[in-house]
């Protein structure tokens, strides 16, 4: 049996990293994870590989709050070709069928409303879900025919920022988006295209923010290579709850950190006022000076824990 490496001291936290064009995200994740020496990585969502920009990564600790970045909502500035569908709905597909008139940008425009607000949409044939246990690209790529039933999502923002009608047989429009999690900007594209009744697929994809972050916060690959290098990577990291400033953190101070040491609830004389008004069922995010030492919930005798973060007692005391 294979032995699991160990995780380098301090190496836990929120990475911001702007992915470059062409590899995948777990392309980035692997880098990473020799740089960092923490195989614990985890993440708030992929991109694909020509798409650019953010991606929240949770390295160490983080990874047990992972799920809770998956849901935010994801902001992207894109450029939607109107020369044809592609196989797979962006660049990097065969192009299919025989692509209709380009439109004009009045007409993009009157189509636009309609890609606002909640929708049903169907994930791209070319994409990571699964039917009968196969990812659906597997399926595609082996000639089959991919049906995939259609999912709800947001938009709550689709605004046309510039139109190139330079190349009359493949206009360009570069547009801003702001959509749920799990929404595919290359399936928009796809029924954009359709609608519009020339076929269209995405040439760029850059995402600028995930959630509470973005990107001009994110560092490159370049800065976190150096980093690791002169080992500063620490320094790069936020901390273990970054982005989460929606739920509620109370103070629990040494004596409710003893306590959550070995996963007893608190009761709820131990918390601050904040986490006192927090109504019972509600997550909390107990500090200990400033600092998340776990995850619980309100009850109605104080706060139990489900995620604890610092050191068991047993483990403290061995070190002493």
């Amino acid at each position: 049996m294979a032995r699991r490496r160990p995780s380098t001291p301090g190496i836990d936290g929120v990475l911001l990293v702007d992915k470059p064009n062409g590899p995948t995200s777990h392309d980035i994740v692997a880098k990473i994870r020799r740089m960092a020496g923490q195989p614990r990585i985890g993440h708030g969502g992929t991109l694909d590989p020509f798409a650019t920009g953010l991606l929240v990564l949770v390295l160490g600790r983080a990874t047990r709050l992972a799920s809770m970045h998956l849901g935010g909502e994801k902001r992207y500035e894109a450029t939607f070709s109107f020369g044809g569908a592609t196989t797979t709905d962006d660049l990097d597909g065969e192009r299919i069928g025989a692509p209709g008139a380009p439109p004009s940008q009045a007409a993009i425009d009157a189509l636009l409303p309609r890609y606002r607000g909640a929708l049903e949409q169907v994930p791209p044939s070319h994409s990571a879900k699964r039917t009968d246990g196969v990812r659906a690209y597997e399926r595609a790529r082996a000639g089959e025919v991919v049906e995939l039933a259609p999912r709800p999502i947001e938009i709550k923002r689709f605004d046309l920022l510039s139109w190139d009608g330079s190349h009359a047989e493949e206009p360009l429009m570069h547009a801003r988006l702001d959509v749920s999690s799990g929404t595919y900007i290359r399936a928009i594209a796809r029924d954009l295209g359709r609608d519009a009744g020339s076929g269209a697929h995405l040439v760029a994809l850059r995402r600028v923010g995930s959630g509470v972050f973005a990107v001009g916060e994110a560092h490159t690959m370049e800065q976190i290579a150096a980093a690791a290098l002169a080992g500063e990577l620490r320094n790069l990291l936020l901390p273990l709850d970054a982005g989460l400033d929606h739920i509620v953190a109370t103070e629990v101070g040494e004596k409710g950190a003893a306590l959550l040491r070995d996963g007893i609830a608190l009761p709820v004389g131990m918390l601050d006022s904040a986490g006192q008004e927090t109504a019972e069922g509600s997550p909390l995010r107990l500090h200990v000076h400033g600092a998340i030492a776990a995850f619980g919930r309100r009850t109605a005798f104080g706060a139990q824990p489900e995620r604890v973060f610092i050191e068991s007692n047993a483990l403290v005391g061995q070190r002493l």
